[in-house]
């Protein structure tokens, strides 16, 4: 079987879309509160891009949370159709994770603290590491605090730690972090790849029924 993968993230403000197909392929774009009225163009445009047809996809992956309560569904529910009709595997992988992926991609950093802004005064927040063997460890970590409680969640990180994600600029953490070392970004469909490619080569994909969406709590 080829390995012709789609890829989708709507769990924050921006929806992305990526093909991999050889190589990769991929659009973003701010959607705000428009991930339902942008997603489907964005993936029929990816397809052309990628000179391919929703027949040609082999896998489909997506960012299952946590993040926006409305985006997570949405991912999924595109996901879900797409694996149904296609009859096709489908995985979902968690949005802290795809975060350290892309900071390891930009910034070449492998202890990676991801911070995301759930709500008025709570975070996600998630201490991901890359191994000797570049995989990801830390899905283990994943909480939801209470803001009042970064200092302590983090008190124990030295200073090879890179902070990524929107909810430490949010709550002053400049304070105690080194502020050179926190990048907010957003998630990318891009960074599922290497997710996708690693459970392709270990069969761990999921039949469409048995997805769960990654809340930690739901809130939003």
């Amino acid at each position: 079987m080829s390995n012709i993968i789609l890829a989708i993230d709507t769990s924050m403000n921006y929806c992305s879309v990526a093909v991999y197909k050889k190589k990769i392929y991929s659009l973003s774009d701010y959607c705000n509160k428009e991930h339902t009225i942008k997603i489907l163009p964005m993936i029929k445009k990816i397809l052309l891009l990628a000179k391919i047809t929703f027949k040609d996809i082999n896998y489909v992956i997506f960012s299952k949370g946590p993040g926006n309560f409305t985006g997570i569904r949405i991912a999924i529910g595109v996901a879900q159709s797409l694996s149904l009709s296609l009859n096709i595997p489908i995985l979902g992988i968690s949005t802290l994770a795809i975060m350290a992926e892309k900071a390891w991609r930009k910034y070449h950093q492998k202890k990676i603290l991801v911070a995301i802004a759930a709500g008025i005064d709570k975070i996600y927040l998630s201490k991901y590491i890359k191994d000797s063997r570049l995989l990801w460890i830390g899905n283990k970590t994943e909480v939801l605090i209470h803001s009042d409680d970064i200092k302590e969640e983090t008190k124990n990180l030295d200073n090879d730690w890179f902070f990524v994600g929107n909810g430490l600029e949010k709550f002053n953490s400049k304070n105690f972090f080194n502020y050179e070392k926190i990048k907010n970004i957003s998630p990318n469909a891009k960074d599922l790849i290497p997710f996708s490619l690693l459970n392709i080569k270990n069969k761990n994909f999921l039949h469409f029924t048995k997805l769960e969406p990654n809340y930690l709590n739901n809130i939003f």
